[in-house]
């Protein structure tokens, strides 16, 4: 299968959520590296929308390389954020409407959960542009909240990082197999 793997936001120009000295930018980036190879392994055609800091925070370039390249999914990997420290855990977003994107986005959200033992904030919709634009099935997953404590430590970790995208694995091996 062909998948793109979209890390969140672009660097110093968008970073995205930051607390704590950590930048979601950069763990995003890590989790879908490490994402990438365990597909590469499984077999998967896969491309990143970047592989390092961009100069740009301009979206349409990320829907519009999965369009292009005739992918069979989409996952934009992020990292949660909110005012009060105390909010926590996953969930994955699909465009309202989309029944396979809302397959793809349980299937990413079932093995999250399970894999990193984080409160289950469910499967959403939303109108997001990397959702919206994207011809194929398409979910974002907010793997964990950047702004709290225990989550950014299993964000910022290697163990982490590395069962976050072995989750994401297993629930795109998930969806294929149904």
């Amino acid at each position: 299968m062909k998948i793109v793997i979209d890390s969140g936001h672009s660097g110093p120009v968008e970073p995205g959520a930051c607390a704590g000295g950590v930048r979601e930018c950069d763990v995003v980036l890590a989790i879908a590296k490490l994402l990438a190879e365990q597909l590469y392994d499984a077999g998967h055609d896969v491309l990143l929308t970047r592989t390092g800091d961009i100069t740009t925070d301009e979206l349409a370039f990320r829907a519009e390389l999965a369009n292009v390249s005739g992918a069979d999914v989409f996952v934009s990997l992020h990292a949660n954020s909110a005012e009060s420290s105390v909010a926590h855990g996953t969930e994955v977003y699909h465009y309202p409407g989309s029944a396979r994107g809302k397959r793809l986005a349980e299937c990413i959200q079932a093995r999250l959960v399970a894999e990193l033992n984080t409160a289950d904030r469910g499967v959403k919709t939303a109108n997001f542009q990397v959702l919206r634009e994207t011809d194929c099935p398409a979910a974002l997953a907010e793997v964990a909240f950047i702004s709290n404590e225990a989550d950014r430590l299993l964000l910022t970790g290697y163990a982490g990082q590395l069962a976050a995208a072995v989750a994401v694995a297993s629930g795109l091996a998930d969806y294929f197999a149904c």
